[in-house]
């Protein structure tokens, strides 16, 4: 089966006020659309390549975020900014999805921010497949299973974050 990485971007500055949710609740979440949608789609499953999908997540600032992709997953309280490809090196295929959301704090509630996350998987995989429509996502993220993304340390802690520091 297809591994892909799913990461989380912070900036060295910001770290302390960054979600403190482990690494587990992104990486469930990406793995329950694999399993449950793009595995019977072909979206993302070619043996040949390796996958990596990284999340730049932000607290909303009007004065800084002005620009986001038209996506039916914005909402007034997040903002979505998806690579409109995947860019390829070698065998690695990747993408970054920025998220601006005034919900991310490092006081988000677990269940939050699975919902964001999703949200932001969504705006990305419906702009780079013509396979996956909104309406498909907005119906799979109801059998999300919030005991178990509540079930992790929360608030979890910086190695539990897993984070990619820059």
């Amino acid at each position: 089966m297809q591994k892909v990485e799913v990461r989380t971007m912070v900036e060295r500055a910001e770290l302390e006020n960054s979600p403190k949710i482990s690494s587990e609740v992104r990486e469930y979440i990406w793995q329950y659309i694999f399993d449950n949608l793009l595995v019977q789609k072909k979206v993302m499953t070619d043996e040949k390549y390796s996958y990596s999908v990284t999340l730049d997540l932000n607290k909303f600032n009007p004065e800084i975020h002005k620009f986001f992709t038209d996506s039916p997953f914005n909402t007034d309280a997040n903002k979505f900014r998806p690579e409109s490809k995947l860019n390829q090196q070698g065998n690695l295929k990747f993408a970054n999805i920025r998220v601006a959301s005034k919900e991310m704090d490092k006081d988000i509630s677990p269940a939050d921010y699975a919902n964001i996350v999703y949200d932001a998987f969504g705006s990305f995989l419906i702009l780079i497949s013509k396979k996956i429509e909104k309406s498909e996502l907005d119906e799979l993220k109801k059998g999300l299973d919030y005991e178990y993304i509540n079930s992790f340390n929360h608030p979890a802690t910086i190695e539990e974050c897993k984070f990619f520091l820059f």
